[in-house]
């Protein structure tokens, strides 16, 4: 019997790779959607965008040649550097807005649907069909939005709601917990926080990283206190796709928030000034920068300024003080100027950064700080 039941599994397998290896029955698909060509019924358009940007369409195409009215039918945008920026609006006006290393997921069916994977995101809705709120979804939150302007920050653990005109509703996922959160409030939805709407703070003006207690809150390799080494951040590669940049140069970068979900707006004012702290393995110019948000969390601009080389030493530390009246608006946001800040002052701080372009430098920071004008 044994040899019986042994050739009879192996007819039956034999079967089994022999369906797994034959042509689908399924009917071919349109030859559009197998060009990856996106849907004929696009959701929204892509009103404005910089940085290293990249696409990946409903059914799976992959797309970083992005451009300014380009059509999409849903999907996942990500910015893939600290000073990508990208804004998409819907069909009926309302716009969305993520900046820095982001990941976006959106969708219209009736019924608009976003996911936020990490970083942040603000939208200015327009009012939505009834009983169908735009859902807005993070792993720790779900946030129902009938029409407002609000702004979400996404982390692992927690995701904080900022909430500038309108209302909102926040459920806690852990625990079905919801509350209402008006304007001028915001919510942190985690297992360690209340889940109690406050008033947004007061603005401050001073701040400083602290990077010796292991908070990251950005982008770099964090490298733990060793010896007479600080704490601090390393930078780390990001290449430019050869189709936004034929010379596919690589920035090597740090970033850090500023502001922050659980701490006060930090805005910069005039007078003040951004002191940067670290260690350069050899010589070589370094942009220093800051991304700066609106009051009601839209993105304002970047703004920049080269330090030259010869203000480093090779393997020594450095401490560099810059005047924000010297910076300069990212260059790439040329054409959206007009919408975007004039100056970097009496805005939002979102993030600093700095990067060195084309080659590993060894950059490393481990203090970077505002200091007011009075100080």
């Amino acid at each position: 019997m044994k040899p019986l039941l042994a050739m009879a599994a192996l007819v039956l397998l034999g079967f089994f790779i022999n369906a797994l290896v034959q042509p689908s029955s399924a009917p071919v698909p349109p030859a559009n959607q197998m060009a990856g060509i996106d849907s004929d019924k696009p959701i929204a358009r892509v009103k404005g965008l910089s940085g290293s940007l990249v696409y990946t369409g409903d059914r799976g195409t992959v797309r970083n040649d992005l451009a300014m009215g380009s059509r999409l039918s849903g999907g996942t945008i990500e910015g893939m550097t600290p000073d990508a920026w990208f804004e998409l609006e819907f069909s009926d006006g309302s716009t969305i807005m993520i900046t820095g290393v982001s990941m976006l997921t959106f969708s219209d069916e009736g019924q608009k649907k976003l996911r936020l994977k990490e970083g942040g995101f603000s939208a200015n809705v327009n009012p939505q069909p009834e009983g169908k709120p735009m859902l807005v979804l993070t792993r720790t939150a779900l946030f129902e939005v009938m029409g407002t302007r609000f702004s979400v920050d996404a982390m692992p653990t927690a995701a904080t709601l900022t909430v500038s005109e309108g209302r909102v509703r926040a459920t806690r996922l852990s625990d079905s917990k919801s509350v209402e959160v008006s304007a001028q409030h915001r919510v942190v939805a985690s297992q360690n926080y209340e889940l109690i709407p406050e008033r947004l703070p007061d603005s401050v003006f001073t701040w400083q990283s602290q990077f010796e207690k292991g908070i990251k809150q950005g982008n770099g390799d964090w490298i733990p206190a060793q010896g007479n080494e600080p704490a601090h951040l390393r930078a780390i590669p990001y290449t430019i796709d050869a189709k936004l940049d034929p010379q596919q140069r690589t920035l090597y970068t740090i970033s850090t928030k500023v502001t922050q979900e659980d701490s006060p707006s930090v805005i910069l004012t005039p007078g003040s000034r951004i002191r940067v702290q670290g260690k350069i393995d050899s010589p070589h110019r370094i942009w220093f920068g800051l991304t700066l948000r609106k009051p009601d969390g839209g993105f304002a601009g970047h703004f920049q300024i080269i330090v030259p080389a010869e203000r480093f030493r090779a393997g020594e530390a450095f401490d560099v003080t810059l005047n924000p009246e010297e910076y300069h608006l990212d260059p790439s946001l040329k054409k959206w100027a007009a919408d975007l800040a004039k100056t970097p002052f009496n805005l939002e701080i979102g993030s600093l950064w700095c990067h060195s372009l084309w080659d590993p430098v060894g950059l490393q920071v481990h203090k970077m700080e505002i200091i007011p004008a009075q100080e």
